[in-house]
């Protein structure tokens, strides 16, 4: 799929996806915590989302992933959960901080790299 996001709308599609349980919504002040982040940026990021077709927002009630917003995040939870072992398992980063590196990196990471990972991991 070439709809091309931003390291944070790929943050948030993911943190959506981990996020959601058996079709209930997500409410903004979940993704606050889960984020760490001011209620506005939140706001501003399922605008975005919005906007693009990722995601509906129930105001007051909470956010679904559309088809498509899933998709894209089940790509963004099968990178990040690479990556996440691949720093814990392998380089024996603590897992609080490797879920930490994962946000920040995660998205800079190359899919071709992401799989090589993958097969390594899967070799060990």
């Amino acid at each position: 799929m070439n709809e091309k996001l931003t390291a944070s709308m790929e943050k948030y599609l993911e943190g959506i996806y981990r996020l959601t349980s058996e079709g209930k919504l997500v409410r903004t002040g979940e993704l606050v915590k889960f984020f760490n982040v001011a209620p506005g940026t939140v706001t501003n990021t399922v605008r975005r989302l919005k906007k693009k077709g990722l995601v509906i927002h129930h105001p007051y009630k909470g956010i679904r992933l559309t088809d498509k917003g899933l998709k894209l995040a089940l790509n963004a939870a099968k990178k990040y959960e690479v990556l996440e072992h691949f720093l814990t398992d392998v380089l024996r980063v603590e897992k609080v901080l490797a879920r930490q590196l994962t946000f920040s990196i995660g998205y800079h990471v190359p899919d071709d790299v992401v799989t090589k990972i993958g097969k390594l991991l899967s070799k060990a």
